[in-house]
C-alpha cells in the first residue's frame, strides 16, 4: 500500500469511528469546544502523527524496521533537551543517560552501518534515516509541549481531532508525492487485515492510552515507552523479515536502550522524591 495514503486512511477511519461513537453517546454537543482547542489538537496531530509517523512509513521501505524503532527510542532524550531549553532543572543522572543515548544514535546512523532492505545506496539510506530522526524530533517536541497547551478535556475527542488532522495532512502529502488510491485495489488481503489492525488497535486503543499518559503523567516517563518498542521490532524484523543486524546496528541499539533506561531510572527516582 502507498505509505502516506495508507497512514492517512488509517487515521481517517479511526477518527471517524471515534467521532461516531462520541456523537451516539453524548450527541453533537460533545463537539462544541473552543476553536482554540480544535487548533491546538490539530497542530499536535499534524506534528506528531502526520510528520512523526509519515516519515517512518516512507523510510521503512528502505531501512530495517528495527533501525527505525531504535532511532525512535531516542524520544526521551530529545524531551530532556527541550526541558533544558525551557530552563527546567535536569538531574545529573538524566543528563548522563541522555549523553549515552545520543552516543548510541551517532553509532547507529553513521554511514555504512546499516544494510538497506531495498536497492538503495548508502546516501539514500542516510536520507531515509534522517527522515526518521526529523520525525522523531517533531514527535518529541509535540509530546513536550502538549501538557502546556489548551486541549480538549474529552480524551477521545482530543484523539479524534488529532488523527483527523493528521489524515488530511498525510493524504495531501501522499497525493503530492505521486501516490495513488488506485494502488489499494491491488493490495492483498493480508495488507487490508493489518491496516484494519492499525485502525482499531494501533490507533484507537493504543494512541488513546498514549494521550492519556501525555496529559496525566510526567513527560519524560511518558516517552519511555520507546525503549520497549525497538527490542520487539528488532526481534520481529530478524524473525519474519530476514533483516540483518550489523555490528554498528547492535552496538548502537544497545547503547541507546541503555541511555533511555538511565533516564527512566533517574526520572522515576525524581518522581518518588517529589
Amino acid at each position: 500500500m502507498p505509505p502516506l495514503l495508507s497512514m492517512g486512511v488509517r487515521f481517517f477511519a479511526a477518527s471517524t469511528l471515534i467521532l461516531i461513537y462520541l456523537m451516539m453517546k453524548s450527541g453533537r454537543t460533545v463537539l462544541q469546544i473552543p476553536r482554540r482547542e480544535y487548533l491546538t489538537a490539530s497542530t499536535l496531530g499534524i506534528g506528531a502523527l502526520a510528520v512523526g509517523i509519515g516519515t517512518v512509513a516512507i523510510a521503512e521501505k528502505h531501512i530495517p524496521t528495527g533501525v527505525a524503532s531504535l532511532i525512535i527510542a531516542a524520544l526521551p532524550l530529545w524531551v530532556v533537551l527541550f526541558r533544558t531549553l525551557s530552563r527546567e532543572s535536569i538531574p545529573g543522572l538524566t543528563w548522563l543517560g541522555t549523553l549515552i543515548g545520543f552516543a548510541g544514535v551517532v553509532i547507529l546512523v553513521k554511514p555504512g552501518g546499516i544494510k538497506p532492505i531495498s536497492s538503495s545506496n548508502s546516501e539514500e539510506v542516510m536520507f531515509y534515516i534522517s527522515l526518521v530522526v526529523i520525525g522523531n524530533f517533531i514527535w518529541a517536541f509535540s509530546t513536550f509541549i502538549a501538557p502546556k497547551l489548551q486541549l480538549p478535556k474529552n480524551l477521545l475527542l482530543f484523539t479524534a481531532i488529532e488523527m483527523l488532522a493528521a489524515s488530511f495532512a498525510l493524504i495531501f502529502s501522499g497525493l503530492i508525492r505521486g501516490e495513488r488510491f488506485s494502488k489499494f485495489s491491488q493490495s492483498s488481503f493480508e495488507s487490508w487485515f493489518w491496516l484494519g489492525f492499525l485502525v482499531l488497535v494501533g490507533s484507537i486503543i493504543a494512541f488513546t492510552a498514549y494521550l492519556w499518559l501525555v496529559v496525566n503523567a510526567p513527560v519524560s516517563l511518558v516517552a519511555t515507552y520507546a525503549y520497549v518498542n525497538p527490542v520487539i521490532a528488532v526481534l520481529l524484523g530478524v524473525l519474519f523479515l530476514n533483516e540483518v543486524i550489523t555490528l554498528d546496528y547492535a552496538i548502537g541499539g544497545i547503547i541507546i536502550i541503555l541511555g533511555v533506561l538511565v533516564v527512566v531510572t533517574s526520572e522515576s527516582r525524581r518522581k518518588r522524591e517529589v
